[in-house]
């Protein structure tokens, strides 16, 4: 493959577009954040694409993709369909903040078909939910907050004063919210609804990622700044305990949109777990006997039918 963008035709699950960049056996999916594009990507992909086929999504409901938004098994879902629709059997998945839930279910439900995993910023168990996040995502109330927010956006959005009350005033999560959307100049009204999808299926899905995290067992690296406030640091704590093959890096000083602010920490985790699974997988692996010791035409390192290097 070469550069150039693909859309995967319609129907459910949801159809995704992509920028793909680079040529390659090895696959790298980057899944933006909530709300999000695939452009904040950009950066990153320009250092990964040397080495990896670089696939970069529209989550459902944003961009240039299908919608509606939906929660991480619908997330899931469309990634699986974008996959087979590019003809990638494994690919190592990529998921920053919000989209960090879509990720750990990838791995954790289609294990065969993650090769590595990256957890930037990610949302996990043990999250605490603020009163924003409860508002947003109540039906009533988000809809309300929407329809003003269509208003408000489009009036004020260029004001600086707006924004720096922004800035000061409102919880972080609403804050990256309204800086993207605020940055759009034009068809705000999807991803704010999209974002309103999105917090609904959040609170609800969000208990479900403990069981899923102890069941992964794919090379991973959780990547969090210490200045984070819309993802606090307990949560990257937890999540690297949780997995058995995961490391933590601490980004110093960092905040939470480490791919638009700090690229390179971000290329850099990526290239590490590739790594780690290439080596992981060319291991040789060791079968026991029913007694616990090593049959005599296993010391060798020879190997069997029944080895494979995708558990």
């Amino acid at each position: 493959m070469t550069d150039g963008t693909d859309v995967i035709g319609s129907g459910p699950p949801a159809a995704l577009y992509a920028d793909i960049r680079g040529s390659s056996d090895e696959a790298v999916v980057l899944l933006h954040g909530q709300p999000g594009s695939s452009g904040e990507w950009d950066s990153v992909a320009g250092l990964l694409e040397d080495r990896f086929l670089v696939i970069t999504p529209d989550r459902p409901g944003y961009g240039r993709s299908d919608g509606p938004a939906t929660g991480f098994a619908g997330n899931t879902a469309a990634l699986i369909t974008l996959l087979d629709r590019l003809g990638v059997p494994r690919a190592l998945i990529v998921g920053h903040s919000w989209a960090g839930g879509a990720a750990i279910w990838a791995a954790a439900k289609h294990p065969g078909r993650v090769s590595g995993l990256v957890l930037v910023s990610s949302v996990g168990p043990g999250e605490r939910l603020t009163w924003n996040d409860r508002l947003l995502a109540a039906p009533v109330a988000g809809e309300a907050v929407a329809a003003a927010a269509d208003v408000a956006l489009g009036l004020l959005a260029g004001s600086s004063r707006v924004r720096s009350f922004a800035d000061r005033h409102l919880p972080s999560r609403a804050r990256d919210a309204y800086s993207y959307i605020a940055g759009l100049n034009g068809a705000k009204s999807r991803p704010i609804h999209s974002f309103l999808l999105e917090q609904r299926h959040f609170l609800r899905d969000l208990g479900e990622l403990e069981p899923l995290v102890a069941a992964i067992n794919t090379v991973t690296v959780v990547l969090h700044g210490t200045a984070d406030k819309t993802v606090e640091a307990d949560v990257a704590v937890r999540l690297a305990a949780g997995i058995r093959k995961a490391e933590l890096v601490w980004v110093p000083g960092a905040g939470h949109l480490l791919p638009q602010q700090h690229p390179s920490d971000v290329a850099t985790a990526i290239r590490a777990v590739a790594d780690r699974a290439a080596a992981d997988r060319a291991a040789p692996r060791r079968r026991f006997g029913l007694d616990g010791q090593v049959p005599a035409d296993c010391e060798s390192g020879a190997e069997h039918p029944d080895q494979t290097a995708d558990h």
